[in-house]
Formats: C-alpha cells, structure tokens, sequence
C-alpha cells in the first residue's frame, strides 16, 4: 500500500529452468529482475536427493565459480555468474536492476553489474526471513518513489530494527558512474544521472 504501487507489475515464475528464465526475459522486458533461491560463491560439491518418483537416487555434481541455481523437472542447474550476465543482457536489454536476494550471489553481482545499471546482493549465507525482510523493505521503498540506493538502505534498517543477524550482508554494487542513489524506477523508465 504505496503511492507508487501502480508503477509496477509483479510477475513470478517458481523454479524456472534456464530456457523457462529466457522464455520469461524476452517476453516480460523486466525492468527489475529478482532472484530469490540458492546461490553460491565457491567451487566444491553440490549433493542433492532427486525427488522424481520415477529415478531416486542422490545426485554429485562438481560446481566450479559463482552463480546461482535454476530448476529443471530432474535437478538444480548451476548457472554461472557471467551465463547470467548474458543472459540478461541478450533477452531483456531493458532490464535496469537485478536483485540476487541468494546466498553468496555478491560475486555474480560484478559481472552482472556491466549489464545492468545496478545489482543488489548478498555476500554470504541469507536466512529465508531476513531474505524476505529485506525484499519487503526494498519494494515497500521503491514503492514510495525512493532511490535504489534508499531502497536497499531501508531494506537494511528494516533488518537491523528487526534484529536479524544478516542485515550486513546486503551489497548494492553499481555500473561505472551510476549512483545508486540517483537512480529512481518510473513507468517512463529509469533516470541516469
């Protein structure tokens, strides 16, 4: 319930695979696209349990760089953080921020940040609650006409006041010459400084 509720159209998908997730990008030509699930920083091991009725059994997978973690029908999809990054800029060229509201996904963030003007992530392991504050405290923001750089500062208050222990973990990280303070969402688009 923000004056500015009506300059954006929220459209979720749950578990998308990587063709879903591109379908999705060139259709919807987001201006802001979130990311809330799994991600990861490090190379090592992925184990996870199939739960397909017909095959289960216990995946391995070796996860080698940053990325983040999309679903198919059988087992999680590592995409890499620079996958991602051309991802978005080859289907949604309008896409101006990304949110990485995952684990460790401030290492995607640095490529992410040459294809759009700002990318807001985690650097380090996110509870689900502080996850979910933090998106309500972003949106509540942007939904009251306020900067990314506000935004994202109101998101980390609404943690700290909250008392969540991850409320230093959000990263707000910026193209070149881009201040996310000057950046405000508007129907007509964004506007660079």
């Amino acid at each position: 319930m923000t004056p500015g509720r009506d300059d954006f159209d929220f459209r979720s998908k749950w578990a998308v695979s990587i063709d879903e997730m591109m379908r999705y990008l060139n259709e919807w030509r987001p201006l802001i696209i979130h990311f809330s699930g799994h991600g990861g920083s490090s190379a090592g091991i992925r184990i996870h349990d199939n739960q397909h009725p017909l095959c289960p059994q216990r995946d391995i997978e070796v996860v080698r760089g940053t990325g983040i973690y999309l679903q198919d029908d059988r087992r999680s999809q590592h995409v890499t953080g620079r996958a991602l990054t051309q991802m978005i800029a080859s289907a949604a060229p309008s896409a101006r921020v990304v949110v990485l509201n995952a684990c460790s996904s401030d290492a995607v963030a640095e490529s992410l940040r040459d294809a759009v003007d700002c990318v807001v992530s985690m650097n380090g392991a996110v509870d689900d609650d502080a996850a979910r504050s933090f998106a309500v405290g972003f949106y509540r923001a942007l939904g009251n006409c306020r900067s990314v750089g506000n935004a994202v500062a109101q998101a980390v208050a609404t943690l700290a006041a909250k008392q969540l222990p991850d409320e230093h973990l959000p990263v707000c990280r910026t193209r070149d010459g881009v201040s996310a303070d000057q950046i405000f969402l508007r129907p007509s688009g964004l506007h660079r400084p």
